[in-house]
């Protein structure tokens, strides 16, 4: 039997609100799919952040395996950040079923830039520079998308990196449908070529509709407002149902009714209210020091002007790229002030979380302070209410294995919920900020629980399902009947199909070599590099 496979990517999807939504009837196909199959808990990587979740979804390994924890890694020995790319990646989905003979297309997918020489199509999503980059396999597609879809955009932001608090929810709704839309074309494009045997399509957008307006979507936030929620649960994610429908319906017109589909997310979310400044606690508790006393890191007048303006933007578009190039200060690139030596600690964050690395050269010396690190972190209180901020500092080894064990942080700070740690040491800065619905595009953060639906003539009906996201690649490998890494931190959910189904498969291994600790291929030029931090301060991760 030539079994097939969908898989759609739904970025931040959570039951939080999808379960809202479709109690409103917004989401009648999604909901027709969980009344036929098996659904429930998709449990996200750690930290649930989207490089190190969707590259642990496409090789069924953890983050160490990986060394992708975050869209940047920071290079110990270099003691410099590198932006991620594809090839920190081995042994994926796509080349697993490649390998077989199996046809496939991957439309969108974070971290498959650059795009991978498949048995198939490939169009590369979340930290491809622009569309003027090779961003597909066969290079020849590229061509082909671009004159069909003149406007296509894998996710630039435009004008809409200011944020919904300062466009309009009603004008931000509509640029993140359009996205949604540039996906489901390109999707149906390349559904529509030849049949394939696995396809994937992602949709980045509910995960931008949810950083930017998730108070309204949330009863347990002050500012919930069901008017604006009703209108987001309309307007965006009644249009993400119908683009599911339209792929599956492509999909079942090339292929035939008889496939299995999984809906998944990458993470969950939540509400956020307050921020709290790590660099700047760690720089007063004398756990990090900086060249030549306090840096100043100022700004230029045109550059603090326009931020106070909101018209940052506007001026990259109007202004000569050397000029901009002249007043601009990489504020963010602390490594050019920071005090190695007498530091015992190098910190920087993303999207909530924290990254320690422990800088001391003596073992026993950095045992000490990881100990008195994490003893004082979690004592901190929020002078606001006086509840306690951080919900735990996990070690290293304690949730990371694999060949790139070396390169992951030694400490993850995880602060409590409504709570986020905020990098970028400013002197005389607050240690703490409240999360401000005007300027702050990250109105709702990551949750570890994401989503999975499962649905197909093999799989059962059932809910509340528990899953990990490592499990999903040697699900599918198994729904193909492809063998599994005998090594895959993942597990094969037999759960979700039928007792005759599983009587009939079996669960086939292989060894995969091991390879020396190389560092990945540079992938990025310096113009690409500068679009991609653009675009990550665009969507609040940086």
């Amino acid at each position: 039997m030539n079994r097939k496979v969908l898989i759609i990517g739904i970025d931040g999807g959570t039951w939080s609100n999808l379960m809202p939504a479709m109690k409103k009837g917004c989401l009648p196909h999604i909901k027709d799919l969980l009344t036929r199959g098996s659904s429930g808990v998709l449990k996200s990587t750690m930290p649930a952040l989207t490089a190190a979740a969707w590259s642990s979804f496409q090789t069924g390994m953890n983050p160490g395996e990986n060394g992708v924890y975050d869209f940047f890694r920071w290079d110990r020995r270099r003691q410099i950040g590198i932006l991620v790319n594809s090839s920190n990646l081995r042994d994926t989905l796509w080349d697993q079923a490649g390998r077989a003979g199996k046809r496939l297309g991957v439309v969108n997918v974070p971290m498959t830039y650059p795009a991978r020489e498949v048995n198939g199509y490939m169009v590369t999503g979340l930290l491809t520079p622009s569309i003027e980059s090779s961003f597909t396999w066969p290079p020849e597609l590229q061509k082909e998308l671009i004159e069909a879809i003149p406007d296509y955009d894998i996710l630039t932001m435009k004008n809409s990196a200011l944020c919904p608090g300062r466009v309009g929810m009603e004008t931000f709704v509509r640029q993140m449908r359009q996205n949604l839309e540039y996906r489901r074309q390109v999707a149906e494009r390349i559904i529509y070529k030849e049949p394939l045997d696995l396809f994937m399509v992602h949709f980045q957008a509910p995960d931008i509709i949810q950083h930017g307006l998730w108070a309204y979507m949330d009863e347990t936030h002050p500012l919930y407002d069901s008017e604006k929620c009703t209108f987001i649960f309309n307007q965006f994610y009644g249009h993400l149902d119908s683009c599911v429908e339209q792929v599956r319906r492509a999909f079942a017109g090339k292929n035939g009714d008889d496939f299995l589909t999984f809906i998944i997310s990458d993470h969950g979310f939540q509400k956020h209210q307050r921020k709290f400044s790590l660099d700047n606690w760690l720089f007063q508790n004398r756990y990090v020091f900086y060249q030549a006393g306090e840096p100043t890191f100022k700004k230029p007048l045109l550059v603090r002007t326009a931020k106070k303006l909101g018209i940052g933007k506007i001026l990259r578009h109007v202004m000569p790229k050397k000029t901009i190039a002249k007043i601009e200060v990489n504020v963010g690139l602390k490594e050019e002030h920071f005090d190695f030596d007498r530091s015992r600690v190098f910190a920087h964050w993303s999207c909530g979380e924290g990254f320690v690395f422990l800088l001391e050269k003596n073992e026993a010396d950095r045992q000490a302070t990881a100990r008195e690190l994490t003893t004082q972190l979690l004592r901190i209180k929020d002078p606001q209410n006086g509840g306690l901020v951080i919900e735990k500092v996990l070690r290293r080894e304690d949730i990371y294995r694999g060949r790139y064990y070396d390169r992951m942080p030694d400490l993850l700070v995880i602060p409590q919920p409504g709570y986020s740690i905020a990098g970028g040491y400013k002197p005389h800065g607050p240690l703490w900020l409240d999360v401000d619905m005007q300027h702050d595009i990250h109105i709702g953060k990551h949750h570890p629980d994401g989503i999975f639906v499962a649905a197909g003539p093999e799989v059962i009906n059932q809910e509340n399902m528990k899953a990990e996201i490592i499990d999903i690649m040697p699900t599918i490998l198994y729904y193909l009947n492809l063998p599994i890494r005998a090594d895959s931190d993942g597990r094969v959910l037999q759960n979700i199909f039928s007792e005759n189904f599983n009587q009939q498969c079996q669960i086939k291994t292989y060894s995969l070599n091991r390879d020396d600790h190389e560092d990945s291929p540079e992938v990025y030029s310096q113009e690409d590099k500068q679009k991609i931090a653009d675009r990550l301060k665009d969507l609040g991760y940086l």
